[in-house]
């Protein structure tokens, strides 16, 4: 079979800590010897990826170091020759990146590389000075890192915890792809137990759906978790964007030209007092219309009544004198009777004129 660095990658990407982990896939490489160069080549790619993280780098380490010592004990010894071209410079960009306790263990592999020979001097003796001139580590990074997580908003710490067992579990969702995939390639047709082994596939077929479901699970959660925090971040930009406005809106209220350049009103307009439109309101306004022209009717009614009793009283004088006069020239004696002037006053037409226009006056006001 030919070497795919695609299926390098995947069982790179599945391995764990167990030992039937890194020699399963020891065995794969080792049986692509033929390809060596371009395993080697590979496997130093990928462990010099930034992305990669430093657990899956010291794992793709523990492979290195089954291969090349099952290749010496298997007398192959383009491996070691192979591997040992490239693993100064990968130790170089890896082991500066590794915490305290991945440095140590890298270290006792090394060790155990220069008891058992595995590589040449020259390479063990550039090995040992890429270890030697690697940066001492801090341990305060790992507290700022932790201490860094334990600020983080509730919304960002539920996306970080949901990336974790997405890892977690992408990691058994490799582990188990790459044992099926191992299963397929060792069963035989031809074989007296190829039904029993064929089970055994399903079985490990089984498994590893299992895994990819709970892989799927966790990346639907992880969407999730994601979208609510993208909504989050749109609501808070459109607030962002109109306090700006609002801010804006202020300044330029305050803005002293705009005030110089506002018109004066030369005629202060009278103030009303607002109406709430209630019924109140509607039928106050009725009773006071009603109770204004009550009032001018009684008024129109009482004029009316007193100019009646004028006009009686005009005509009731008019009548009197009348009489008056009638009776003084028929009973009045010129010989024997003289009028008093009061007596002349009252019963001249002058004066019953008179009275008669007093009345008019009255009623004309």
């Amino acid at each position: 079979m030919s070497f795919s660095e695609d299926r390098l990658v995947t069982k790179l990407n599945g391995l764990d800590e167990t030992q039937d982990s890194i020699v399963g896939a020891s065995r794969w490489v080792l049986g692509q010897h033929k390809n060596i160069k371009e395993i080697a080549a590979s496997w130093d790619t990928f462990v010099s990826k930034p992305t990669i993280n430093t657990r899956r780098k010291l794992l793709a380490i523990y492979l290195a170091n089954d291969v090349v010592q099952q290749a010496k004990h298997k007398r192959v010894s383009e491996v070691g020759v192979a591997f040992g071209e490239i693993m100064p410079g990968a130790l170089s960009r890896v082991y500066p990146e590794l915490s305290s306790e991945m440095r140590q263990k890298v270290r006792r592999v090394v060790d155990i590389w220069k008891q058992r020979q595995v590589f040449s001097d020259s390479v063990l003796k550039k090995i040992y000075a890429q270890l030697k001139n690697a940066a001492p580590h801090h341990s305060s990074s790992s507290s700022l890192t932790s201490s860094s997580s334990a600020a983080l908003t509730p919304e960002l710490q539920r996306v970080v915890e949901t990336f974790d067992q997405l890892t977690r579990s992408q990691a058994d969702v490799n582990s188990s792809k790459t044992r099926f995939d191992s299963s397929v390639e060792a069963l035989d047709p031809t074989s007296a137990v190829y039904t029993d082994n064929y089970k055994t596939i399903q079985k490990i077929g089984q498994t590893a759906k299992d895994a990819l479901q709970l892989s799927v699970a966790n990346r639907e959660k992880a969407i999730k978790e994601l979208q609510v925090l993208l909504d989050f971040q749109n609501e808070q930009l459109q607030q962002d964007q109109n306090l700006i406005s609002e801010i804006n809106a202020i300044i330029a209220a305050k803005d002293p030209l705009s005030l110089q350049s506002a018109p004066v009103e030369d005629e202060v307009l009278p103030v009303y007092e607002p109406s709430d439109g209630s019924d109140s309101d509607t039928d106050k306004s009725d009773v006071d219309e009603q109770d204004t022209a009550g009032r001018r009717r009684r008024k129109s009614s009482t004029q009316s009544i007193e100019d009646k009793d004028d006009a009686k009283r005009l005509k009731t004088v008019a009548v009197e004198a009348q009489s008056g006069l009638e009776e003084g020239s028929e009973s009045a004696d010129p010989a024997t009777y003289e009028p008093t002037p009061a007596e002349v006053a009252v019963n001249s037409p002058m004066a019953v004129t008179s009275s008669i226009q007093d009345l008019l006056s009255k009623l004309a006001s």
